[in-house]
């Protein structure tokens, strides 16, 4: 017996922009800097620009990551910054498990992804484990302007879903 349902087309086809823009706009209102680019490549670059050289980043585990190559930019150790995850798996889980939390939650920046945006500019996560909603409160900043999160959108068809929760403006 499968638990999986299926809605055709419902969750893989892209926004039209007028839906776009409106999202774009609620994001902003929550207080997100919002970039909409037109590639994972695009995405990539958009997203580490936002990171200062030097500061340690951990990246949440994320298939949109990894498919952006933004995981293997950070954590394969050629570019500028410290990569947290790195850190965290250098050490013994055995022994070491609250130093590989401290790491994997205070690092200077974290990136993951969200399962879902709707027209109305809330992010959904689902999580098993809770980890991608455990930086933020836990004072880690986002790669953006102080006070301010960021949202890359990356507009192809593995991107995030705009989701039919509200009604776009």
């Amino acid at each position: 017996m499968s638990t999986t349902a299926t809605t055709p087309d419902r969750f893989t086809t892209l926004p039209d922009e007028a839906a776009l823009d409106a999202t774009v706009v609620a994001l902003e209102e929550h207080g997100f800097s919002v970039e909409v680019v037109g590639d994972l490549d695009a995405a990539r670059q958009a997203v580490l620009a936002r990171i200062p050289e030097g500061s340690s980043v951990m990246t949440n585990t994320s298939v949109t990551l990894a498919q952006a190559g933004i995981a293997d930019a950070i954590n394969d150790g050629g570019g500028p910054w410290e990569s947290a995850r790195n850190r965290m798996f250098a050490l013994d889980f055995a022994t070491q498990a609250q130093d590989m939390k401290a790491i994997g939650g205070q690092a200077d920046y974290a990136l993951g992804s969200v399962h879902a945006v709707t027209w109305d500019g809330t992010l959904v996560i689902a999580s098993a484990s809770g980890s991608p909603t455990l930086a933020g409160p836990a004072g880690c900043r986002w790669p953006t302007a102080p006070n301010r999160r960021a949202c890359t959108v990356a507009r192809v068809a593995s991107s995030l879903p705009l989701m039919p929760l509200g009604k776009p403006r």
